[in-house]
């Protein structure tokens, strides 16, 4: 479902048919209980993210609640320790108990594509897969129009939209937002003439 306040909008993409659905950026980001926005102190402004924050003594994330800042205590944990468990059916080790939950998803692959017959462990992912058969693209960036067949690859499109762009080429000095794309581009003209 999508996030209250995330900016949806339809509209056609590029003359198709097809509705897509435009997300605004903030509604990309994990819901995990941090905060996307650094709070400011500079003229005598209320914080955006009210009530007190947990931070991890470790790394310095903040967290909204003690329950998540335990959850991510967990990744910190090294695959020696105690509080680790490996998994019955492939031995794999985890320290953070939630992954080690999907993970055992991966063993009980009952949703099927009836196309191809390759299986999943849940049927959204079976219904994001049908996608690669129909061609639907139901994912539209609100700001250029692109379409995706979901929805992570509209939220690594959206940092292209960035003001953010980290990563810059050696040689041409162009810069992007992720290091998939720098990849990319290392990988075209600008490195092969």
């Amino acid at each position: 479902p999508d996030s209250p306040g995330s900016g949806l909008r339809g509209g056609y993409i590029n003359g198709d048919a097809a509705v897509s659905q435009g997300y605004a950026v903030d509604s990309f980001f994990i819901t995990d209980g941090r905060s996307r926005r650094k709070t400011s102190s500079q003229g005598g402004g209320k914080s955006p993210t009210p009530g007190p924050r947990h931070t991890c003594g470790e790394c310095g994330k903040t967290y909204a609640t003690s329950s998540n800042l335990s959850r991510h205590k967990q990744t910190h944990r090294s695959l020696d320790s105690q509080m680790a468990k490996k998994c019955p059916t492939c031995g794999k080790i985890y320290v953070s108990m939630p992954a080690m939950a999907m993970h055992l998803l991966t063993h009980d692959l009952k949703h099927k594509c009836e196309v191809c017959g390759k299986a999943f462990s849940r049927p959204w992912l079976l219904q994001g897969h049908m996608r690669s058969h129909t061609g639907e693209k139901p994912f539209g960036c609100a700001h250029c129009g692109k379409a995706f067949a979901d929805r992570s690859n509209l939220r690594a499109h959206m940092q292209t939209h960035s003001a953010f762009k980290h990563f810059k080429c050696k040689r041409c000095s162009k810069t992007f937002a992720l290091k998939s794309y720098l990849n990319k581009h290392y990988e075209s003209a600008c490195f092969k003439g």
